[in-house]
């Protein structure tokens, strides 16, 4: 049994969005929701390759979100230091990273690549023979529920950066693939949002503590504010790992009724929820 028409329609309709992104990129925009949602198509468009057994292929299309990385996280710190109402200083030597680095990416054609890849791993030939889907995401469903375990363990007992990060890699997996279920009979929208809760606690902390390396590096004058958020950001990200157990037990089909709407984090006072990113529901 294949994925139902709609879910393929879905698919093609992500490759038509990715490819007007990618096209007005190279044409020069130059706005960061462009290459937001680019990179959240192509990590939507990586779960559905995933479930459909097309694992090469996806991973050529992580390859291609990676590579947009950097400026991402430049154009995001552009944003957080705006509204930290930092110097000019401090918005001058930002705004100056973020074009050296679309600069690097037009140099180097990545735009054009990542059209060449995506054509080339998301073409029909290069999906036939896919694993039939309905096999494939129960044993997704049951692999990803005994990486989770472990990796919860591990961020419970020491709760350091790498392994928090790691965490949060594995929880952005799970909640695309889960979204493209959605409609199904064996949905589970309430662990897709705390899946979503969970990778925007953890992000924000992944963020400021990226924020803070690269402040003092360009030196900014704001460095004791966003130290300030890494701090807060840190606390909500170490008191998490814990909570998640329930919703692994969700998404390994147990205890379903126990989990609740979101898992209970006390939200720092002066805080934003949405985190440094600013844009809650499009964190890629």
């Amino acid at each position: 049994m294949a994925l139902p028409q709609s879910q393929d329609q879905t698919a093609a309709r992500y490759q038509t969005l990715i490819l007007q992104a990618l096209a007005g990129l190279s044409q020069g925009d130059t706005r960061s929701r462009t290459l937001h949602r680019l990179r959240i198509y192509l990590r939507r468009l990586q779960a559905y390759l995933q479930i459909i057994g097309a694992d090469l292929n996806a991973e050529m299309i992580d390859k291609c979100v990676s590579c947009l990385s950097r400026l991402r996280t430049w154009q995001v710190l552009d944003r957080y230091v705006k509204r930290l109402n930092a110097s000019r200083s401090d918005l001058r030597k930002v705004r100056d990273r973020v074009e050296t680095t679309r600069l690097k990416l037009g140099e180097k054609d990545a735009y054009g690549q990542i059209k060449t890849l995506l054509l080339t791993y998301t073409s029909p030939s290069a999906l036939a023979g896919s694993t039939p889907a309905n096999h494939r995401l129960a044993a997704l469903r049951t692999g990803n529920a005994e990486d989770l375990a472990q990796l919860i363990e591990r961020a419970s007992v020491k709760p350091r950066r790498k392994r928090l990060h790691a965490l949060r890699l594995k929880i952005k997996t799970i909640r695309y693939q889960e979204e493209w279920v959605l409609r199904e009979a064996d949905a589970r929208p309430r662990l897709v949002e705390q899946l979503k809760h969970a990778q925007d606690v953890l992000g924000d902390y992944e963020d400021m503590a990226e924020f803070r390396k690269l402040a003092r590096r360009l030196r900014l004058d704001c460095q004791k504010k966003i130290a300030r958020d890494w701090r807060r950001a840190r606390q909500r990200a170490r008191a998490l790992p814990p909570q998640l157990r329930l919703v692994n037990d969700a998404l390994a089909g147990r205890h379903l009724r126990l989990v609740r709407s979101k898992p209970h984090v006390a939200q720092p006072r002066g805080r934003r929820v949405d985190g440094p990113r600013g844009e809650p529901g499009l964190r890629s």
